[in-house]
């Protein structure tokens, strides 16, 4: 399947490279990200766009302007809880690769045949959706006065809790997911170029599978956080990368079969 790697010409791979320069530059000096974390920013960026699309390292540079708002959203209320990323939100490498890996990793197996357009199209844009929901779930969850415990709704929990969820976090989840997979088709439908196999096998319908899954992923994040990640077993990290992998497994099983 090598031969059927896709190559964008030079004057796309420059604008591609520059662009996630860029990303990755304004993140690093907004202390979005760590040095480390701006690297492997601009690695996966610059992969998203030359194996999949120029209009993916839109889509990812919303996920990373959102997810610094709603981090730096009402700081000073996580500090006093506790419950505030590691140095004011700035986020590092194990952040960037259990959210980013995914996506990387869809660019690249789409380029290599695997995939077809439209599957590349869900796929991508539900592992977004789900990363984004999952920020978004977290960081507005942990100012909720009254989280419960989602294996257990009677349990109350402190905020910040593994597995914890609240009505705020949930409803922010639900609204980013939908606005993600919006903004993402949108600039398919009016970016792409019209002789492109994602333009011409765009389908309306891609877009509800995108927005449903990527909500589910928050969902499926907090079950693991609630039983593995409470039992060590497994890191935040390592249940954020599970969560977001298995949605995107199960968007595509529903695209195959509905």
């Amino acid at each position: 399947m090598i031969d059927n790697i896709i190559v964008p010409d030079i004057a796309t791979i420059i604008t591609i490279v520059l662009v996630s320069l860029v990303i990755s530059s304004i993140a690093f000096s907004k202390k979005v990200l760590d040095q480390g974390g701006s690297v492997l920013a601009f690695l996966i960026c610059f992969l998203s766009g030359a194996l999949g699309h120029l209009t993916w390292l839109l889509i990812l540079l919303i996920f990373v302007g959102s997810s610094f708002l709603a981090t730096r959203f009402a700081i000073v209320y996580k500090k006093a809880l506790g419950v505030e990323e590691s140095d004011e939100g700035t986020r590092g490498a194990a952040n960037v690769i259990s959210n980013g890996i995914v996506p990387a990793l869809i660019a690249v197996i789409y380029s290599l045949g695997f995939l077809e357009p439209e599957q590349a199209l869900v796929a991508f844009t539900t592992s977004v959706a789900a990363a984004t929901a999952d920020t978004m779930a977290s960081e507005i969850g942990v100012l909720s006065p009254s989280p419960v415990l989602i294996t257990n709704p009677m349990e109350r929990v402190e905020p910040g809790t593994d597995g914890g969820i609240s009505l705020e976090g949930t409803l922010a989840s639900l609204l980013s997911a939908i606005s993600i997979s919006m903004l993402a088709f949108a600039s398919f439908v009016l970016l792409v170029e019209k002789n492109h196999p994602f333009y011409l096998s765009f389908d309306v319908n891609y877009l509800y599978i995108s927005a449903f899954f990527g909500f589910f992923g928050s969902i499926i994040d907090s079950l693991l956080g609630a039983t593995l990640e409470k039992r060590e077993i497994l890191g935040n990290s390592g249940v954020n990368f599970f969560s977001i992998s298995s949605t995107v497994l199960l968007s595509l099983i529903f695209l195959h079969f509905f």
